[in-house]
């Protein structure tokens, strides 16, 4: 009977953790509501109530999920007509409703995911906790017996008891007296009743129609706490630690102007559809060579002198050539695949800007990543490609910098940290580490990054009114950071608004006049944008080549080129030339309505395409005949090196990020100072005192080991998008990823057990004996704690989405609760034993309680200190017999315990290295 009523604890339990998974994904549907309550596309309540509604299905499809899988398996009740089958269904609904709901409160009032955890680990440890069966309420102190009256879980396990016990269980007692303790007591009552009346059970019990009440009317209360969450909190996301850019009235004066011309120019442009040629080219204009007025004098005194001195890092000067490049995309559908481009022919030579124009979705992409030798695995790519007689390997990769579309970077490190850790990553060992400084602070003045450089990269998010802006410099700066001879960037200035587009520009127009080859595709320039590049490749839909060869000022050379291709349209002065030529090709905005023209054929039958072919013979008799020494390292840095940056990376990961480490040692703390004001001086004088201090020792285990298994998933979830980038850099051994957060965990736990230790199990008196008890009683909960998360972070590696994870991780630990031999005895688990051997959740709390309890009372004499019951037996030894514990098994059962910890972090780095989905993805 007693696992029969721990079964609806872990019930209630378990189908409302589930409901945890939701918490992160209201958190993500929340900036929608944000924008359509802005722009008042309904009310709030209507919000909520269509929440309610359409969440009515999916708790009831979890209810009759889990309850179809228990209710037969463990031979629960089947007596009137199936009436408590249906009524034990109709319970975990509302049970699973209630839990869905105050997660969804909870999204509208947490500001970020980690305080919503933080918040929601609390709020069950509340609802478990005065639950009514981890301690009796006899045992309850005076001040927290409301928390038990008005708990909605308390009622739930009540409501079970009674369908359970006073339906199956009609025997009269007078049959089971000296078998059944309860019996004894109650000799006129059936089985059943006795049973309620002696766990004081009975007197809630008398109105069966109370729980679904408070149930229903707490759901309520839940959800109309959302809408006031939702209807008067908007979390914007705005930083406050943003610093107070101080600029002098010179440099004030310079970016306005130059803001102010560029969007006076591209409006003119705009407004009268003409670009007249004028005197000076883009470059001219907005500087290949930077205006010193743009920058502090102490910075220009200090750029000059380290070159001077020679104390900068030079680029090595390299030339990409690329004959006949051709990809096709393997379809499983079709036989030949889909050409994405084919007979692609050109070079980017240093101190020039080379854009990628045209073609259909995603073909001139695709042919960046082949030129960075990043070509998608779903195709094959042919041809030559080659930047100083090198091929695609480790050595060309070390050559070029890959600037992503999508700006990942680890948000708790300053723009300062996050170069440094490029630089000490990729750059070569001969560099001495003062260079690599001196490298560094030149790349942040470069990019104008100076004032940032100090702040954390998550800071700047949405503070600043530049943020696609300062992202993108970022981005730029770590490829820069690394010294690349080429540097390929996936649309810079996509996103960006006209201020933006001018800086990221000018930015690359310095770049490229220092020695670097700039390649980078655009989407859809303007004249003013393609000013600033010197030579252009245009693909055709069909992904051939049209054009490849010089701009000129204000697109001169292009349009010309163009202008001559025969059956082209003619051209007016009101078009802008890059608008024209799309349109020509058929790529712009506007299609024009053109004869079949051949442009492909065109560019291969010019003059140009003859130009451009002698100009590539005399770039290859310069570099042939010449042997370069290449390293066969994959990786610039060593093990060593490597192992520390990222160790360190993630470290700071860790202490800067307050609302993950700051929320879980505060949560910690109120855990310990909840559970020890609960459980605080109970005696051992009756059974329920000795069931209620056992029970702390599971309920401890319970809160710590699923709230740390749970915590650690979305952090490595939202780190792992930084991670890919890296290993598509080739950083760093992917092993030192997965190593660096199993180590960096490790001093956290070590601190947030002992608070738990401290608080809870000083109050409640518990594993506290002596010095050396207590010091054992942390070490176990330390690795116990450990051991989980680790089993936490080997799921996120093994489960492709993070939702998948913790979704997972709730099921087990879920089982894992069940099977640990307390609330299901081991004698009782039948078929799924095994469960209960390979549960790190028993191997703790066999260790802990034998610590706390344990006494040796064959050594005893007559003055036995040993703890015993009203009846004499001695508690150790009834509890031993009861949960099967030995006191024998806790140097086996630690050595067991720091195995599976050892193991599941092995499995965690084994995923994560070997399965496809933690491979960066090549988009």
């Amino acid at each position: 009977m007693n696992s029969v009523r721990a079964l609806g604890f872990v019930s209630t339990m378990s189908i409302m953790l589930i409901n945890l998974v939701q918490l992160p994904l209201y958190m993500l549907q929340r900036p929608v509501f944000y924008k359509h309550k802005a722009q008042r596309f309904y009310r709030v309540s209507s919000y909520v109530v269509a929440h309610c509604v359409v969440n009515l299905p999916q708790t009831l499809i979890e209810a009759i999920a889990y309850t179809v899988s228990v209710y037969f398996l463990a031979g629960l009740s089947s007596t009137g007509n199936g009436a408590p089958f249906f009524q034990y269904l109709l319970l975990l609904s509302l049970v699973a409703y209630f839990g869905s709901s105050v997660f969804f409160f909870l999204s509208a009032i947490s500001a970020i995911p980690e305080v919503g955890n933080a918040l929601a680990g609390l709020l069950v440890s509340i609802f478990l906790l005065f639950s009514g069966f981890v301690i009796y309420p006899s045992n309850v102190p005076v001040y927290w017996k409301w928390l038990v009256r008005v708990n909605p879980i308390h009622w739930a396990n009540v409501l079970f008891c009674k369908i359970q016990f006073e339906n199956d269980y009609q025997d009269p007692c007078s049959s089971y007296r000296s078998q059944l303790a309860f019996c004894d007591q109650f000799p006129n009552m059936t089985v059943g009743k006795a049973y309620l009346e002696f766990y004081q059970l009975s007197e809630d019990a008398e109105k069966p129609w109370l729980p679904y009440v408070v149930l229903i009317g707490w759901t309520f209360i839940a959800n109309f706490l959302g809408l006031l969450g939702l209807k008067n909190i908007e979390f914007t996301g705005t930083s406050q630690s943003l610093p107070s850019i101080r600029s002098s009235p010179t440099i004030s004066n310079y970016k306005e102007d130059m803001e102010s011309e560029f969007q006076s120019l591209e409006s003119r442009n705009e407004q009268t559809y003409s670009f007249k040629a004028s005197q000076y080219s883009g470059r001219q204009r907005y500087g290949k060579i930077r205006d010193n007025g743009g920058v502090e004098k102490w910075i220009e005194e200090f750029r000059v002198d380290m070159e001077r001195h020679r104390l900068g890092i030079p680029a090595e000067p390299i030339t990409l050539l690329f004959e006949d490049l051709s990809f096709m995309r393997n379809d499983e559908d079709m036989k030949e695949g889909t050409s994405i481009f084919s007979n692609i022919t050109g070079y980017a030579s240093p101190r020039n800007m080379l854009a990628l124009m045209g073609g259909s979705k995603g073909s001139n992409s695709t042919l960046l990543k082949c030129l960075a030798g990043r070509a998608p695995s779903t195709g094959s790519l042919k041809g030559i490609l080659q930047a100083k007689s090198w091929d695609k390997g480790p050595a060309y990769s070390r050559l070029i910098g890959y600037v992503e579309k999508l700006d990942a970077h680890q948000p708790y490190l300053s723009v300062r940290e996050t170069l440094h850790f490029s630089a000490a990553l990729r750059l070569s060992q001969t560099i001495s580490s003062v260079d690599r400084h001196i490298h560094v602070e030149l790349v942040l003045d470069q990019l104008d990054l100076l004032p940032y450089s100090n702040q954390l990269v998550g800071s700047l998010c949405d503070a600043t009114g530049k943020t696609f802006e300062i992202a993108k410099k970022i981005t730029i700066a770590v490829e820069l950071a690394a010294n690349p001879s080429i540097l390929f960037l996936e649309e810079p200035v996509s996103g960006l608004d006209s201020r933006g587009t001018s800086s990221i520009l000018n930015i690359l127009a310095q770049v490229s006049n220092s020695g670097h080859v700039i390649i980078a595709t655009l989407a859809h320039p303007n004249a003013c944008t393609l000013d600033f590049f010197d030579l252009a490749l245009i693909l055709t839909h069909e992904g051939q080549q049209a054009y490849f060869g010089p701009i000129g000022p204000d697109c001169s050379d292009l349009l010309d080129y163009f202008l001559s291709v025969p059956k082209v349209p003619r051209y007016s002065i009101r078009a802008s030339p890059v608008g024209f030529v799309m349109a020509t090709l058929g790529l712009g905005i506007k299609r024009r309505v053109t004869p079949t023209i051949n442009f492909a054929g065109a560019y291969h039958a010019s003059s140009l395409h003859e130009m451009n072919n002698r100009e590539i013979y005399s770039i290859k008799s310069l570099t042939e005949d010449r042997n370069y020494m290449v390293s066969s390292s994959v990786y610039p840095a060593p093990y060593t090196l490597q192992a520390m940056m990222v160790l360190l990376r993630t470290q700071r990961f860790l202490w800067r990020n307050v609302q993950y480490t700051y929320v879980r040692l505060t949560g910690c703390i109120m855990i310990g100072l909840l559970m020890g004001s609960l459980y605080w001086k109970i005696e051992y004088e009756d059974v329920y005192g000795l069931t209620s201090r056992s029970l702390y020792i599971y309920m401890q285990a319970i809160l710590i080991g699923v709230i740390s298994a749970n915590n650690v998933i979305p952090q490595i979830g939202t780190d792992r998008l930084v991670y890919f980038r890296e290993k598509r850099a080739g950083m760093y051994h992917p092993i030192f990823y997965p190593l660096s957060w199993a180590l960096g965990e490790i001093p956290y736990f070590f601190i947030a057990t002992l608070a738990v230790v401290g608080i809870g199990n000083g109050m409640a008196g518990i594993g506290t004996g002596s010095l050396h008890e207590f010091m054992m009683y942390w070490t176990v909960l330390f690795v116990f704690t450990l051991c989980v998360t680790y089993f936490g972070m080997m799921i996120t590696f093994l489960a492709p989405v993070p939702t998948l994870a913790a979704f997972a991780v709730s099921i087990v630990t879920s089982l894992w609760v069940s099977a640990s031999g307390v609330v299901v005895v081991l004698s009782d688990i039948r078929f799924y034993r095994w469960m209960y051997w390979s549960n790190p959740f028993q191997y703790a709390m066999n260790v802990m309680t034998a610590i706390s309890f344990y006494c040796n009372t064959k050594e005893c004499v007559s003055d036995c200190s040993c703890p015993k019951l009203r009846d004499g037996s001695d508690v150790w030894d009834r509890l031993a017999s009861v949960r099967s514990l030995s006191y024998d098994r806790i140097g086996t059962d630690m050595i067991i315990l720091s195995a599976m910890s050892l193991l599941f972090a092995c499995l965690a780095f084994f995923f994560f290295v070997v399965l496809k989905h933690n491979s960066p993805p090549q988009t």
